[in-house]
């Protein structure tokens, strides 16, 4: 095996995989809110992540002296992305909380043309000819391109832990208030709708003293999770305060809003939250204030027009959902 010309590829390669700066524009990565990812899921990812990205320098410099400098094949052996470290990474448990970043798919694609491109060097050519020098240039630009989006996929782990309420996993109060504006600017100019909900888990101090706080922090998990479950990827769930969410759902009018979110009223309702080693449960109930964003107003007024329609279920009796009406004029 050989290359068409003289190609000294030196060391110097592998200094420029593992630094190279991320080019942000390069590949573009949604800001979809992710299924709800519990900070510590994040955290072991990021660190099996980081010991994928030291197996895969490994096995490159293997690679790159016994069958680049060498021509010796003997020792490697490619049917699929799991018999390269960073592949093994992709399809094991380990990926899971990266998997509905979309920039986790572009990972998937390259890692598939690496299998092929790492194929073509363990083969010989039907030509009996050397590999071509662009074969390896292909070959060394899929690898950076996998550097790249495995920085972003880190980088956005990191960010997303910002963001994230430690307990629950989804997002804080930190941003809030500038993502949601985001949102009623993006209705405005595309004249396109978005709702908002605050939701209050029923009674939910009767459970903390009835049952501990660790219990009520279980429930409080176990409802953010039913949030991920029935809602879309790029819809938004904040916890707004103690057993307050609040729920931004873009591109849904008031009318499909309420249909949608009397679902996960009911699902939440008919649900049980395991406690005790007798498999003992807790039922929740929840109650919700729905309101459509008002594109000239600021958003703190929706959200207080949600929060009155809040008001008028707690009024009512609970687990309900509401929407806010404004005033009649007389």
């Amino acid at each position: 095996m050989g290359f068409a010309t003289q190609w000294v590829p030196g060391y110097a390669i592998l200094d420029a995989l593992k630094g190279r700066k991320m080019v942000m524009n390069t590949i573009s990565v949604s800001q979809d809110r992710p299924l709800v990812v519990l900070p510590e899921t994040v955290l072991e990812g990021i660190s099996g992540i980081e010991r994928a990205i030291s197996l895969q320098t490994d096995w490159f410099k293997k690679w790159h002296d016994r069958v680049v400098v060498h021509h010796d094949r003997s020792a490697f052996k490619v049917d699929g992305i799991a018999d390269i470290p960073l592949g093994a990474w992709y399809v094991s448990d380990e990926s899971k909380a990266f998997s509905n970043n979309p920039g986790f798919k572009s990972l998937g694609e390259r890692l598939g043309e690496l299998v092929g491109q790492v194929q073509l060097f363990l083969g010989e050519r039907p030509d009996g000819e050397p590999h071509q020098v662009d074969d390896y240039t292909a070959f060394m630009n899929t690898l950076l391109d996998l550097n790249i989006l495995v920085q972003q996929l880190q980088n956005d782990a990191w960010r997303g832990l910002t963001k994230m309420d430690p307990l629950t996993g989804v997002r804080n109060r930190h941003e809030m208030m500038v993502e949601l504006d985001a949102e009623r600017e993006r209705a405005r100019r595309s004249d396109l709708v978005c709702t908002i909900a605050m939701v209050d888990l029923d009674h939910f101090k009767a459970v903390n003293d009835t049952y501990g706080h660790v219990v009520g922090d279980n429930v409080l998990r176990h409802i953010s999770a039913l949030f991920g479950e029935q809602l879309r990827p790029y819809d938004m769930v904040y916890r707004y305060g103690g057993e307050e969410f609040l729920l931004c759902l873009p591109n849904t009018d008031l009318d499909s809003a309420l249909l949608v979110l009397e679902r996960l009223r009911a699902k939440i309702e008919d649900s049980r939250v395991p406690y005790g080693e007798d498999g003992e449960t807790v039922r929740i109930t929840a109650s919700f204030g729905v309101a459509q964003i008002d594109t000239i107003e600021h958003i703190v007024k929706t959200i207080e027009n949600a929060d009155m329609a809040l008001y008028d279920v707690k009024q009512g009796g609970r687990n309900m959902v509401k929407a806010w009406q404004p005033a009649k004029s007389n």
